[in-house]
């Protein structure tokens, strides 16, 4: 039996002594009737089945037991008296004995069970009435495989699990608490700023806890509904084909093809997690692969041109490493069997230049199966030209999407920055991506181009010509990860032209200045400064430019 709401509790199946049932009867303590209802549909006659109140006046009924299991998904309605049987396309497998409880909203928490014949079952699976989706969890600890327990909704996301048969009778108390669920953004952070893109045509809706900034375009159009708790800043050359909402001024430049409202914006949540990592560190040889099975590790480290291959499951790892200058790195995932895979790092996750996830079979439609999530506080570089499909959950760091690089999923994270010429959907945009290696070069006036020779210390180099006319190309050298701004001033120490603004790996780097200040306007004859700074190195020198 299942509380429905008000004074009402729904009773389903069982055996009486003519054998299994198939009936439905509501009790009402109002009135102290039991009331036989006769759906025109129902469920087949079953016992050790579990139900759980969804909200409104709905239940979930799954599983059960017959002459075998079942794993079919029930959905009752006291409003319209009808059973529904819901087909999502992920399910649990066919089980007995097993406990459901209410998470709130229209979500429902089923664990354990027996899988017939006898097995006992430890997984966790969120049902959610609104999508019609089972979503295998993962979380870092779990009661023993059981069966014959019990489970009641706490309130806030969480429910309550007593005792049970795991091969004896088990006396434990267990409490599971639901990740707040994320709203559909492309991008959620507590800052946004997104650079200029030419590409055709990056959507999804974006949320900031803080500022969102779009700079100047190239121009640039989004198909997307912007949201900020902080100020919203609109740069010229910018079309959004959305609405944009703050509580605070906003300031467009660009055009708006929706509607642009001041007022009430909600904080929105980042996901959380808590889990640790360890065990034997693993390495993907350069142009060679390793297949991992899901677990804890201690280091991977994935070289240029190797392939880590993945399947459905749980990964923790220490580090997700790429070494300085590795590229063309690929993670291969296997997600045949319709599960979700959660790959977990605790400290250290990046992306080196041109690195591609891969799904299997089926490529982008996969992409809301597969979670990237890691704790570190330093900075997420999410490398130049790379393809990523996934969520991307850095929700203590600074993440950058490196320059032309495409993205089908979601990122997360304290602080976002979308570096130029980027292209990304959410998981439900319409159309696709180009695929690995194929996003169309934007016509640039500066290009970069990285180098992965060793550098050992910073170094920023005379331009080359000087005096020049019309470009003139200036270079540096990182040692390390760095967040670099190089830009032009005038001999008054006024901004003329902002170059780089951003987080590289170590490497040499070429900057071509084409002697235009940041509006597109060609500069006079003169004698200019170029200002380097990366971490705490700063350099200066000057340059002539000759017409």
């Amino acid at each position: 039996m299942v509380s429905i709401g008000g004074d009402q509790v729904l009773l389903f199946g069982g055996v009486d002594a003519g054998g299994k049932d198939d009936e439905t009867w509501v009790y009402d303590l109002s009135d102290n009737t039991w009331t036989l209802k006769s759906p025109a549909l129902k469920p087949v006659a079953r016992y050790y089945h579990a139900m759980a109140y969804i909200g409104g006046d709905q239940v979930l009924l799954f599983g059960g037991f017959d002459i075998s299991s079942y794993n079919d998904t029930w959905v009752y309605d006291l409003s319209d008296n009808t059973w529904m049987l819901k087909s999502p396309a992920t399910k649990p497998s066919a089980r007995d004995y097993h406990a459901m409880a209410s998470l709130g909203g229209d979500q429902v928490l089923l664990f354990g069970g027996n899988i017939y014949p006898g097995v006992l079952d430890d997984e966790t699976w969120v049902y959610d009435l609104s999508d019609n989706t089972w979503a295998l969890q993962s979380p870092t600890t779990k009661p023993s495989a059981r069966y014959i327990h019990a489970m009641a909704c706490l309130g806030g996301g969480q429910v309550l699990l007593f005792g049970g048969y795991d091969g004896a009778n088990d006396d434990e108390t267990w409490v599971y608490t639901a990740t707040p669920p994320v709203k559909p953004f492309v991008f959620l952070a507590n800052k946004v700023t997104l650079k200029r893109t030419k590409q055709n045509t990056p959507a999804g809706d974006m949320h900031s806890n803080g500022t969102l900034t779009v700079e100047k375009g190239d121009p640039s159009t989004y198909n997307s509904n912007l949201t900020a708790v902080g100020k919203i800043t609109i740069q010229k050359d910018n079309t959004i084909n959305g609405n944009v909402k703050s509580p605070l001024s906003i300031t467009n430049q660009g055009t708006v093809n929706g509607t642009i409202t001041v007022g009430a914006v909600a904080n929105e949540p980042l996901p959380s997690d808590s889990y640790t990592a360890g065990g034997l560190n693993k390495t993907v040889p350069s142009g060679g692969s390793l297949t991992l099975a899901p677990g804890s590790y201690g280091i991977v480290t994935l070289n240029g041109s190797g392939t880590l291959k993945l399947t459905s499951g749980e990964y923790r790892m220490n580090e997700l490493r790429y070494p300085s200058g590795a590229e063309n790195g690929v993670i291969e995932i296997d997600l045949s069997s319709g599960n979700p895979v959660a790959i977990k790092v605790v400290s250290n996750f990046q992306f080196g230049q041109e690195s591609v996830v891969r799904l299997l079979p089926n490529g982008e439609n996969d992409s809301e199966l597969v979670t990237f999530f890691t704790l570190q506080s330093s900075s997420v570089t999410l490398g130049r030209e790379t393809y990523l499909l996934g969520n991307f959950n850095a929700p203590n760091a600074k993440v950058t999407l490196v320059k032309n690089s495409q993205l089908r999923g979601a990122i997360c994270a304290n602080e976002l920055i979308v570096e130029r010429d980027c292209l990304f959907l959410h998981h439900d945009s319409p159309g696709s991506l180009p695929g690995p290696g194929n996003l169309p070069k934007a016509a640039e006036e500066e290009v970069i181009r990285g180098h992965s020779s060793l550098v050992t210390e910073y170094e920023l180099e005379q331009n080359y010509p000087n005096p020049f006319n019309p470009t003139t190309v200036i270079s540096f050298h990182l040692p390390v990860v760095s967040d670099v701004r190089l830009a032009i001033y005038n001999l008054q120490g006024r901004l003329v032209r902002t170059l780089v603004n951003g987080e590289y790996e170590s490497g040499k780097y070429e900057v071509i200045w084409d002697g235009k200040n940041d509006v597109g306007a060609s500069v006079a004859t003169g004698l200019y400064v170029y200002v380097f700074r990366a971490g705490e190195f700063v350099a200066k020198r000057k340059l002539v430019l000759m017409k």
